[in-house]
């Protein structure tokens, strides 16, 4: 955890991590329960598995559409609106999903809660750059990363074991009830940190003119496509996997199947985020998606064990938290030496291109289960990360 510091205008980086923190983890412990009781779901409600991958990808849409404008007014108006109303409306979300009946309800209930963290992510990712300094960036981009990893081990499990004991529906109603709790300590008790952005001549234009600029930077654009295809990917496989295991592990078990992923996907962001601020973004950036994307292909060609799926899959892990960490990071170090008032845009323009890519991959996922197979899935998947690979060559080393 990070240590108590308050800068000079008095900012206690203690709190506010704590609060980030605390909403990551509850906002994809929500998001990532759905995913071992997709089958139970499905069969209830009588939803395809394509319209399935539609649902889960209408999250992303949603997620991804919003974040450019999100991103000018947290710039000028600042974050903490944008923290708290995100949450709130992610919370609605939920208390729709949770008491629906059809899959044109979750489908909305999907999407409402995808716009409520497109609110916040973005903005809690642009606090964390607006509070540590470049060469404290990467632990703290890390830190967030590690929550959301925790939140999504925690999210599998209480799908898997809460939902496979009590239903889908108690999982959904009993995590908006956290989440209503969590917008109000947010409301509460979190600091504005950046006051400093609103300038009266530097408008939503300006923002965006910048912003677009930005993006004509061929480091931002490969980081941005890298982040893309590794979301794809990781995205697509996580929806594949509990029908590729149906049949073989139990709603409990499969709660479980998904741990050493969430755990190598936190704890792999932390780390490499801690790394690079000491050797550089690109090497590791280099090696998680390689050793990712070999995990998927290993998967598609070798019949395993329900455990050595659980840990081959771990190491798909490395292609989510880990490239989140390091290609927002790198993100963040380009934008802050051409323009600080622009972060919040730049971000969430790179998330946008981001999500709207991994949108894609429970539907690109879907299609191939019903043409094909879970097999043919995941070799096609992996690919795309051994492409990601290739590209991230090219990347610029940020770090100076």
């Amino acid at each position: 955890m990070p240590s108590i510091v308050k800068d000079s205008a008095g900012i206690n980086r203690t709190r506010i991590m704590s609060i980030l923190t605390a909403g990551m983890c509850i906002v994809f412990m929500a998001v990532l329960s759905l995913i071992p009781m997709l089958p139970e779901v499905s069969g209830e409600l009588g939803v395809s598995k394509p319209l399935m991958g539609i649902i889960m990808g209408s999250f992303m849409v949603f997620m991804a559409i919003p974040q450019i404008p999100i991103g000018v007014l947290s710039d000028r108006y600042g974050r903490r609106l944008f923290v708290t109303a995100g949450i709130l409306v992610f919370s609605f979300g939920l208390v729709i999903f949770g008491t629906a009946v059809s899959g044109l309800q979750l489908l909305v209930a999907r999407s409402i809660s995808g716009l409520g963290v497109a609110m916040f992510f973005p903005t809690a990712y642009t606090i964390v750059n607006d509070i540590y300094p470049i060469r404290e960036r990467g632990k703290g981009l890390g830190i967030i990363s590690m929550a959301v990893g925790l939140g999504t081990v925690g999210g599998y499990i209480v799908g898997g074991v809460v939902g496979g004991l009590f239903g889908w529906r108690t999982v959904f109603l009993s995590m908006a009830g956290a989440s209503f709790l969590l917008a109000s300590g947010t409301f509460l008790w979190l600091t504005e940190t950046s006051p400093r952005t609103r300038h009266s001549d530097f408008g939503v234009r300006k923002i965006l003119v910048a912003t677009l600029l930005m993006f004509r930077d061929r480091t931002l654009l490969i980081a941005g496509f890298v982040s893309m295809l590794c979301g794809i990917s990781v995205i697509g496989a996580s929806y594949v996997l509990p029908f590729f295991a149906t049949g073989t592990v139990t709603p409990v078990q499969m709660g479980f199947i998904f741990i050493p992923y969430a755990i190598t996907s936190s704890f792999g962001a932390f780390l490499t985020g801690f790394l690079s601020d000491r050797v550089g973004r690109k090497p590791p950036l280099i090696m998680m998606i390689l050793l990712g994307g070999g995990a998927l292909l290993l998967l598609s060609q070798v019949t395993l064990a329900p455990l050595a799926i659980a840990i081959n899959f771990g190491f798909v892990g490395l292609c989510l938290g880990p490239v989140v960490t390091l290609s927002t990071a790198i993100l963040a170090d380009q934008v802050m030496k051409k323009d600080v008032r622009a972060l919040g845009t730049a971000i969430g323009a790179f998330n946008m291109i981001r999500w709207l890519g991994a949108a894609t991959g429970p539907l690109v996922a879907g299609l191939i289960l019903e043409l094909a197979n879970a097999r043919t899935s995941f070799f096609i998947l992996g690919m795309l990360t051994l492409c990601a690979t290739f590209i991230s060559f090219f990347l610029k080393e940020t770090l100076e």
